[in-house]
C-alpha cells in the first residue's frame, strides 16, 4: 500500500482521469450508434471492434495509466505501440469494409503516410529531440495527434487485404525497425544513463530526482529497459500486423457471404 500512496502523493492531480475527453468519446461513440443502425451492413464484430479501440485510446491517453505509462522506455513502448498499432485498426476494422475498398484506391498516400510516421517516430526517440518535444504542451500534444492521425492512413491496406497488401506489411516492418534498433543500440551503446524520456517527465512534474523511484513498482536498470523497450515495440508491431490481416479477411469473407443472396435475388 505505501508505493501506491507515494505515487499517489507525488503525482497528486496529474493522475486523474481526463473528462472532457471522456465526453469527446462519448459523443463520437453516439454518432457511430445511430450511424450504424442506418447501415445493416455493419455487424456486432464490427461495433465491438470499433468501442475496444475507443476504450484502449481512453485507457491510454485520459486514464492515469497515460502519465504512468511515462515512467521508463517499456511502459512508454507499450503505451505507444497500442495507441498506433492498435487503436487505429480496431476502429477502421469497426466500419463497413466496402469503405475500406474505397479507400485501398489511396495506397501512395498510405506509403507516404508510413514513410512519414516512420521519420517522425524515430525523430520522436531521439535524445536530442525529446527535450524539444516536451518544452511546450502544445509541440508534444501536436507530434502525437499527428502521429495518431498518420496512423490511420497507414492501416489502410493492411486491413482491406488483397494485391500489395503483403508488400506494404513488409514495407511497415523495414521502416518502423529504425526506432526500436535506435532504442536497442542506446541501451547497448550507452544504457547506464537515464532515460531521456523519464528525465524530461521529471522536469515536467517538478519530482525531485530522490522521489522519482517511489513512482516505479521496481527498481529498473537503464540498459535493460531501453534494450526490452525496443524489443518490445518489434514484437507487438508484428503481432498486431498479423491479427489485422487475419481480421480484415475474416470481415471481408463475411461481407462477400452477405453480398451473395442479393446476388442471387437479383438474378
Amino acid at each position: 500500500m505505501r508505493k501506491g500512496e507515494d505515487i499517489i502523493m507525488i503525482l497528486g492531480g496529474l493522475a486523474a482521469w481526463n473528462m472532457p475527453l471522456v465526453l469527446i468519446l462519448a459523443c463520437i461513440s453516439a454518432m457511430y450508434f445511430f450511424w450504424a443502425k442506418k447501415h445493416p451492413d455493419v455487424g456486432s464484430s464490427q461495433f465491438y471492434l470499433f468501442h475496444a479501440g475507443i476504450g484502449l485510446f481512453y485507457l491510454l491517453m485520459g486514464s492515469p495509466l497515460y502519465m504512468l505509462s511515462h515512467l521508463s522506455f517499456s511502459t512508454h513502448m507499450l503505451q505507444m505501440s497500442i495507441l498506433y498499432f492498435f487503436v487505429p485498426p480496431l476502429l477502421l476494422l469497426g466500419i463497413p469494409a466496402w469503405n475500406g475498398h474505397k479507400w485501398k484506391k489511396r495506397n501512395i498516400s498510405s506509403f507516404s503516410a508510413l514513410i512519414l510516421f516512420s521519420i517522425l517516430f524515430f525523430l520522436y526517440h531521439l535524445p536530442q529531440v525529446v527535450p524539444f518535444v516536451y518544452k511546450s504542451p502544445v509541440i508534444h500534444t501536436g507530434f502525437i495527434l499527428l502521429l495518431f492521425g498518420l496512423s490511420f492512413l497507414m492501416w489502410l491496406p493492411v486491413i482491406t487485404p488483397g494485391p500489395g497488401s503483403n508488400r506494404f506489411s513488409w514495407w511497415s516492418s523495414i521502416l518502423l525497425m529504425p526506432a526500436c534498433l535506435l532504442l536497442i543500440l542506446n541501451g547497448l551503446m550507452d544504457g547506464q544513463n537515464a532515460s531521456p524520456l523519464f528525465s524530461q517527465l521529471m522536469l515536467k512534474l517538478c519530482i525531485p530526482a530522490d522521489q522519482a523511484g517511489a513512482l516505479l513498482p521496481f527498481q529498473i536498470n537503464a540498459k535493460a529497459d531501453q534494450i526490452f523497450g525496443g524489443l518490445l515495440m518489434l514484437v507487438l508491431h508484428k503481432f498486431s500486423l498479423l491479427a489485422a490481416i487475419r481480421l480484415g479477411s475474416q470481415r471481408i469473407s463475411r461481407e462477400h457471404l452477405k453480398l451473395k443472396p442479393s446476388l442471387h435475388r437479383m438474378e
